[in-house]
């Protein structure tokens, strides 16, 4: 006879109902997320998801330099830069949602197929920390050698006076933060996510904690940046928050750490799922409408007209509730969805490599653009579109092929899947 005392096991009925809506309006023909094991089989609409992330991603680094160039010119901005502008934050949902991703097939490998901490960490440390490595390497190496030859458009967070690789203090922005460029400091949080499990799983399990540390996440985010947008260091408010923005510049995990929680709820809080799965799909719709919308709000009108030199990057790029809002909305959508055929499933088995690789082609191309047509590009606003849509469609092509030639040799694919 069972003890009826024994701690219920977490991973044990999981199984939700179907979605009231979909059951109502469309009988699905395979299950939704929510009623299956992706330990099992592989999952087609985390793969669709993955390809859209991986687009809107492309998507903001193709416009990044055409607004890198515009940003100090004097307001009012045209109603073409505004526009990208939008098209580029809006689209900023795209690494919260491989974050989600991640920690919801996590969560199953963790409870569902019995793995330790210890296991998967071994696991995905083994496939993660060449691939950073290496990738750190290429681009330290690509922006050290445009530099040498005054052509280093973008030289990333080192900037053109930190390209010294004696220097150790380079070696730790690159290896500890992902400096090399940009976009690798996706990594090292991942890594670091995975570090901090046990305190996700203290939190999945625990509605009340977990909403408790989304909320307080959520006006953190706001309170740093408002605070970095208005308020001067040299008064005692501004350098608290100079404080707060240089402790999460050097542990980003722990304010992107809403992201790998929700992913973990999503497969194992039975209160979460059942709020997925008996609300109306319209209320989701609506929720990624008032997203998208007030990530704009918040990028283009409010923090844009900020006073501190802060204030452009931070509206741009940074931290803001508009964009969590998004990729839940985004993330729960596709959860609820019935399982749908994956139909470009080379695209998403390579979403790793086009996501590092795909800087690299921008940073060529821009180069090519920049000694072909000039800098005065910009001020040809009836070619900026058509050159952003060409850009965006040589990048993916070309990146993709990359990736295609790179996972035909094994002891390389790490790189790319």
């Amino acid at each position: 006879m069972p003890d009826a005392a024994a701690p219920k096991d977490p991973a044990l009925d999981q199984s939700m109902p179907e979605v009231p809506l979909l059951v109502e309006e469309k009988s699905p023909l395979r299950p939704s997320l929510l009623d299956f094991n992706p330990t099992r089989r592989r999952m087609e609409n985390l793969d669709s998801l993955r390809i859209l992330a991986m687009l809107v991603i492309v998507l903001t680094h193709v416009t990044q330099p055409y607004l890198d160039r515009l940003s100090d010119d004097p307001r009012p901005y045209s109603l073409l830069y505004q526009a990208i502008f939008s098209i580029n934050v809006a689209g900023r949902f795209g690494v919260p949602c491989f974050m989600m991703i991640s920690f919801f097939i996590y969560w199953h490998q963790l409870y569902d197929k019995r793995r330790s901490w210890g296991e998967l960490l071994q696991r995905r440390f083994k496939r993660l920390i060449p691939a950073f490595l290496c990738w750190s390497f290429f681009y330290f190496a690509l922006h050290k050698f445009l530099e040498t030859r005054g052509l280093n458009v973008d030289p990333g967070p080192l900037g053109h006076d930190h390209l010294n690789w004696k220097d150790p203090a380079v070696w730790k922005e690159i290896l500890l933060l992902g400096h090399a460029h940009d976009h690798l400091y996706y990594l090292p949080v991942i890594l670091c996510s995975l570090l901090l499990i046990p305190l996700l799983a203290q939190l999945w399990n625990r509605p009340v904690l977990a909403w408790l540390w989304i909320s307080a996440t959520l006006v953190a985010w706001t309170i740093v940046a408002y605070g970095s947008a208005f308020l001067p260091e040299t008064t005692r408010a501004g350098r608290a928050v100079d404080h707060a923005m240089w402790v999460w510049r050097n542990v980003l995990a722990l304010p992107l750490l809403i992201f790998p929680l929700l992913g973990m709820m999503s497969a194992g809080q039975r209160r979460w799922r059942n709020f997925i799965a008996h609300t109306p799909t319209a209320y989701w719709v609506g929720l990624l409408i008032a997203g998208l919308a007030l990530h704009i709000i918040e990028t283009l009108i409010l923090l844009d007209r900020g006073t501190t030199a802060n204030a452009w990057p931070q509206a741009l790029a940074g931290l803001k509730v508009g964009r969590f809002v998004t990729a839940l909305a985004i993330f729960v959508l596709i959860l609820r969805h019935p399982l749908m055929k994956d139909r470009f499933p080379k695209v998403s088995h390579h979403a790793f490599g086009l996501h590092f690789m795909h800087p690299a082609v921008i940073i060529g191309l821009t180069i090519l653009e920049t000694k072909l047509l000039n800098p005065s590009i910009t001020q040809w606003e009836a070619w900026v579109i058509p050159m952003l849509a060409l850009n965006f469609a040589l990048t993916f092509v070309i990146t993709f092929s990359l990736c295609l030639l790179i996972g035909r040799f094994k002891r390389l694919e790490f790189l790319v899947v």
